[in-house]
């Protein structure tokens, strides 16, 4: 390292500029040599530079979101998975709180079993077998030369099996409500009853072109379908009503009815009057 002479003389001889030079440079020259340029200094009464202050320690690097790129795989995923489960969990447990909470409900009873009751439903018969036979025999009690009239004996099978159809109707539901045996579908069956009754009378209407002893008959079995009619609508009206059925006027149509049935078939019998006084009776 190069420097100064160190005799006194030298240093005498040196300029103020010179010797500040020294002391503000301490890293080139000897310490005895600084230390002589600073008394020299003091003895001049000039201005003596401070001793300049060693370097400060470099400052520890700020750590940067870039520095971390350069992280090992295993560093750099474990402080990325740490993040992310806690994200999740802070999530988590945001959506918790802003989820509504059920509302407390009364428990349920179950409801109490149905109880089935049992009905019974009687099918109307169609009647048919039974009225095909009628017919024969209504027809059977014709006079032959009435008969023998072919045209007219067809149209009075057709008019006699309306007029049975809607009699076997009639009669098989009115014995239900004599026996009380009438089931929920009563009144609908009663209303077919009707219809069959106004489909014999609505025939009547027209005229048959018969015979005098076919008119008579059939005018029978029209007043039979009048008193079938009459006993029916009562019966229907209380069914649906819901009150007893059978009432005086039913009662006494259904034994005039049949008595009509039996005189169409040749079974009525007129009773033989009575003879003899009253007072023998």
């Amino acid at each position: 390292m190069s420097g100064f002479p160190s005799a006194p003389d030298s240093f005498q001889k040196k300029t103020t500029a010179e010797l500040q030079y020294l002391v503000e440079n301490p890293s080139l020259y000897d310490a005895g040599v600084v230390t002589r340029a600073r008394q020299e200094l003091r003895q001049r009464g000039a201005l003596v530079p401070a001793t300049p202050s060693l370097p400060n320690s470099p400052a520890a690097p700020v750590s940067t979101a870039y520095d971390h790129d350069d992280a090992p795989p295993s560093q750099a995923g474990s402080r990325w998975l740490l993040g992310g489960l806690g994200l999740l969990a802070v999530l988590a447990l945001a959506w918790w709180a802003f989820q509504p909470q059920p509302a407390k409900t009364a428990v349920r009873q179950p409801p109490a079993p149905i109880v089935l009751e049992a009905t019974t439903i009687r099918p109307l018969p169609s009647f048919e077998p039974e009225a095909a036979k009628q017919v024969a025999t209504t027809r059977r009690l014709l006079p032959a030369t009435d008969r023998a009239d072919t045209t007219a004996a067809g149209r009075y099978a057709r008019m006699a099996r309306r007029y049975w159809l809607a009699e076997n109707t009639a009669a098989y539901l009115t014995a239900q409500a004599l026996g009380d045996s009438v089931t929920s579908v009563f009144a609908g069956q009663a209303g077919i009853g009707l219809e069959r009754i106004s489909w014999f009378m609505g025939a009547m209407a027209y005229d048959q072109n018969l015979t005098p002893e076919m008119d008579t008959r059939l005018a029978l079995m029209q007043r039979g379908m009048a008193l079938r009619r009459s006993s029916l609508q009562a019966l229907k009206a209380r069914a649906e009503a819901d009150v007893p059925l059978l009432d005086p006027d039913v009662e006494r149509d259904q034994q005039e009815a049949v008595s009509v049935s039996r005189e169409v078939l040749g079974q009525y019998q007129k009773a033989a009057p009575i003879r003899g006084r009253l007072e023998a009776l």
